[in-house]
């Protein structure tokens, strides 16, 4: 795959573990996982499912034999260095089975196997897929990124320039902006992020995006989230008031020249 789909992967894989993750419960509160999330999210990496009895186990080899082992149910347990069969007799062992001392002592305590549960399991998941991917970019890669949200841009294809936005955001490690800061009808705000102890969140600097009017624009300067002064700003560049540091061509110019002065991707 190009470097573009290994990251339109990457968030559909962050996308699927974070909606996952919504769906388990607490020890004091048990709740239905999302398994449809699940699912697709182990459909992205290297475990194959195994359906057992009433089980649906994913397994992915580690050492010849032996394996790790996600069952999927509300409790998402994940059995490492262990073999489907195993894994089967403790979690849905048959009469005949449980006649023996040894398989009843697995059937009650699987300790000796048990790696991780729910929201550790799933971080475990994308981990895993995560690792199947080449998120390594050249300097084409991201000129070629920024040369498709200009035809976007130039085109008013809004559903286009904001998936650029976002494999821009992913690259950088942006965040999208807080709602004090947002504006009508641009429904793409970001920057980079710093946060420092017993202050507010400051960014850098600002994309913004107006899908309506289908306009781009870039404020390049500290903008701090509870200041009064930066959102008068904000909204004054939004409705057109003030210029811009750039616009159009010139932002996506400028996201690309920001990325490549880094030695390599942010990425995590």
């Amino acid at each position: 795959m190009s470097f573009k789909e290994n990251l339109k992967r990457k968030i559909l894989i962050d996308g699927l573990t974070e909606t996952a993750s919504l769906s388990v419960g607490t020890p004091d509160m048990s709740r239905k996982v999302d398994k449809d999330a699940v699912r697709e999210l182990l459909s992205l990496s290297p475990y194959i499912v195994e359906k057992k009895r009433d089980l649906e186990l994913y397994f992915m080899e580690v050492e010849k034999g032996l394996g790790e082992i996600i069952s999927l149910d509300n409790e998402l347990p994940l059995y490492t260095h262990t073999t489907v069969d195993d894994v089967t007799l403790r979690r849905s062992p048959e009469l005949k089975e449980m006649i023996s001392i040894r398989n009843i002592i697995k059937i009650l305590n699987d300790s000796d196997i048990l790696l991780y549960k729910g929201r550790e399991t799933l971080r475990h998941i994308r981990k895993r897929a995560l690792e199947l991917l080449d998120l390594r970019y050249e300097k084409a890669d991201i000129e070629q990124l920024a040369d498709e949200g200009i035809e976007a841009l130039a085109g008013a294809s809004s559903d286009q320039v904001m998936e650029i936005l976002d494999l821009f955001v992913e690259i950088m490690g942006c965040e999208l902006v807080p709602v004090e800061f947002t504006v009508n009808d641009y429904e793409m705000m970001f920057g980079p992020c710093e946060r420092a102890e017993d202050k507010d969140r400051l960014f850098t600097w600002i994309v913004m995006y107006n899908v309506k009017r289908n306009e781009l624009k870039l404020i390049r300067q500290n903008l701090i989230a509870k200041n009064k002064v930066s959102r008068e700003l904000i909204r004054s560049i939004g409705k057109g008031e003030i210029s811009p540091e750039a616009e159009g061509v010139g932002v996506f110019q400028f996201l690309a020249s920001e990325v490549l002065k880094n030695k390599g991707p942010t990425l995590h």
